[in-house]
């Protein structure tokens, strides 16, 4: 009687731990983000993390699986530099100095180096993982400076890497890098003064960013649906 009541107990707890480790699974992600941005150019052309200015975004992602995800984001990246702080000849003597916002919506697919989300199932899921991002974005920038204030649009091309932390099952956080390269030479309101003659692909502007964002999930992903759970 004893050994029944311990293996249905046994078999109850077993069935009680199965039903943690089949944590549900969202298809889809919101939230906002807080960093920092610098620019890349006609000013800046060769120190990392100079004069970096408040950024901050919007992100929505769209988890298709455990290792590919879509991420759209709107971001505000502060962007600020001048001329005196570096060395660079500028012809005619001049002197360039700009403080800006780019702004840029963009699209980029994410891939995560291991399965990634909470619980514990045959796929070996991870709570914390590295991730690789490539995509394309429109971008303006506005403010002043010493050369055009007048708004530039340009599409531009971002690029990074990132760590992704599932802190519980419906709350997210991540740590993205992105270095965005833009098709234009002008969103510092800077065009060409080192009078290069060209202003693609050599003579284009970079932003770089870092940016911490939370991220709360919804959407409950169906189980017995054709190909959203492999």
């Amino acid at each position: 009687m004893i050994r029944r009541a311990l293996l249905i107990a046994a078999l109850g707890m077993l069935a009680f731990c199965r039903t943690l480790a089949q944590e549900k699974e969202y298809m889809y992600e919101i939230g906002p983000g807080f960093g920092a941005s610098w620019a890349y150019g006609d000013v800046n052309r060769s120190s990392a993390l100079y004069d970096p200015q408040v950024a901050y975004e919007v992100l929505f992602r769209y988890n298709t699986n455990l290792r590919w995800a879509f991420a759209l984001d709107f971001s505000a990246n502060g962007l600020s530099a001048d001329s005196k702080d570096f060395d660079n000849v500028i012809p005619g003597g001049g002197q360039w100095s700009f403080d800006r916002r780019y702004w840029q919506l963009g699209i980029r697919p994410e891939f995560n180096f291991w399965n990634y989300g909470w619980g514990s199932d045959y796929r070996e899921k991870h709570r914390l993982a590295p991730f690789l991002t490539a995509g394309i974005g429109f971008g303006w920038a506005t403010g002043e400076s010493s050369g055009d204030d007048r708004t530039s649009a340009t599409l531009a091309i971002p690029i990074g890497l990132g760590m992704k932390w599932k802190m519980a099952p419906r709350w997210d956080m991540q740590l993205t890098c992105l270095w965005t390269k833009t098709l234009a030479d002008g969103i510092d309101g800077i065009t060409d003064p080192l009078e290069m003659g060209t202003t693609a692909p050599v003579n284009t502007d970079w932003i770089g960013s870092v940016m911490l964002s939370v991220t709360f999930s919804f959407k409950e992903r169906c189980e017995k649906c054709h190909n959203q759970n492999e």
